[in-house]
């Protein structure tokens, strides 16, 4: 993260060699290039690892509560990552966060072809790549700015989100394509190859990274105490970790955990289509990547939070709606996964501008932690009620109760803050 100047002469920062465009920086480029082959990876796992679960190892909907539970639990280390991160350099963490996550998904087809794949070892698989997970996140959205010059922040931040957006449509796609081919542990090996490239792209990276700064130390309770304060007193800012948070339990958490066995066994729809369903909600993220920018320009960055918020959210209350014929099952969720993924985009990319601009720098670590803690942290929970619900009433209310009250909980809390009606960028105190 790009510390506040001190007494001491800083190293050459990213304002003072920055290519006048992002297309001429290569450390950036090396970067982008890095995650966006992770991000492709990542879609692959996202759809064959509870494949795997469901129908190769025989999971219960508990189980798969279970796992999505496990997968989510390290979110709570958010906070406490946040201040590490603060605490060193970013890029030698990055570097390792990939090693150990492609390792771990190695396992996975190793122990499936010598016939000793168990949904234990699956549990500790996806526990693990959570924690690193979340330590590459934030180590990750907190060393861009050391290698971009601050008014080239936001075209970073929109070439990044595009490469989440592009992942979404290229990854179900080619998971797709691969379940149906080859066997779903085979193909999470696919994953693991994409960490160790994203893991070279960030080795050959030259720009020196600067020291963490000196008043980066100083008690862990009271580096987090400061985050979590100035999120929860600032106007803008506390709204959209609050509507976050309830996202994250009843969306991200249930929602989320059950879409798959759902999308199977309550909508009917075969394995080897719901990879061509998600990817349609790719396709809607691409879109809103390019949008994003452009509506927050025209609107505002308030207005077009909100109003992405109140169309992506309603969009989920088609999921529990989908049913009939096959044709009409498919179209149904194709549509939601279209909105979504095109109002998810709009929102983040416009979510991320504002924090920025709104925060003082010497606390964008601990703020970024902060927010996506608790737009996290209540996933784990959700994903163990979704399993324990899910099995004791059955799928179908417990994701129509997930998607109803996750879609209109955060539209209220937004239409009652100040967001609707901002115009104009936050811009942080002067320190």
């Amino acid at each position: 993260m790009a510390s506040p100047p001190t007494t001491e002469p800083p190293a050459p920062g990213p304002a003072a060699a920055e290519p006048p465009t992002l297309w001429k920086n290569r450390d950036f480029l090396k970067l982008w290039s890095g995650e966006s082959l992770s991000l492709v990876g990542s879609q692959v796992t996202v759809l064959a690892m509870p494949i795997v679960a469901y129908l190769w190892l025989n999971a219960s909907v508990a189980e798969m509560g279970v796992l999505g539970a496990l997968s989510r639990l390290p979110m709570v280390l958010f906070f406490v990552v946040g201040v590490w991160v603060d605490r060193m350099r970013r890029r030698p963490v990055l570097i390792w966060s990939d090693v150990i996550r492609a390792f771990m998904l190695a396992t996975v087809p190793l122990l499936f072809v010598m016939d000793m794949l168990t949904l234990w070892w699956l549990y500790a698989v996806v526990f693990v790549m959570g924690v690193f997970g979340v330590l590459f996140e934030i180590a990750y959205r907190s060393y861009l700015p050391a290698l971009v010059a601050p008014e080239h922040l936001g075209d970073g931040n929109s070439k990044l989100q595009l490469s989440d957006s592009v992942s979404k449509a290229v990854g179900p796609s080619l998971a797709g394509f691969l379940i149906a081919t080859r066997s779903a542990p085979l193909v999470i090996l696919v994953d693991a190859v994409s960490y160790v490239l994203s893991a070279a792209f960030l080795i050959s990276i030259r720009k020196r990274e600067d020291p963490p700064p000196p008043d980066s130390g100083g008690s862990m309770i009271g580096a987090i105490r400061a985050g979590f304060g100035w999120v929860m007193s600032h106007p803008v800012v506390r709204p959209l970790a609050i509507a976050s948070a309830v996202y994250s339990f009843f969306d991200i958490g249930i929602l989320q955990t059950l879409y798959i066995p759902y999308v199977i066994d309550g909508a009917g729809v075969p394995a080897g289509w719901v990879g061509a369903v998600l990817a349609v909600g790719g396709v809607g993220a691409v879109a809103g990547a390019w949008l994003s920018v452009r509506l927050m320009k025209g609107l505002g960055p308030g207005p077009t939070m909100f109003w992405s918020t109140v169309i992506g959210n309603s969009a989920l209350i088609l999921v529990p709606l989908a049913g009939g014929p096959l044709w009409l099952a498919i179209g149904v969720l194709a549509v939601s996964q279209l909105l979504v993924g095109l109002c998810t985009q709009v929102f983040v990319v416009n979510n991320i501008t504002v924090l920025q601009s709104a925060t003082p720098r010497e606390l964008v670590g601990r703020v970024i932690a902060t927010i996506w803690a608790m737009g996290l942290v209540p996933a784990p929970l959700g994903a163990l009620v979704a399993g324990l619900v899910g099995e004791a009433v059955g799928m179908w209310p417990v994701v129509l109760t997930a998607a109803v009250i996750g879609a209109v909980v955060p539209m209220i809390v937004l239409a009652l803050s100040p967001i609707p009606r901002m115009r104009e960028m936050p811009q942080a105190p002067a320190t």
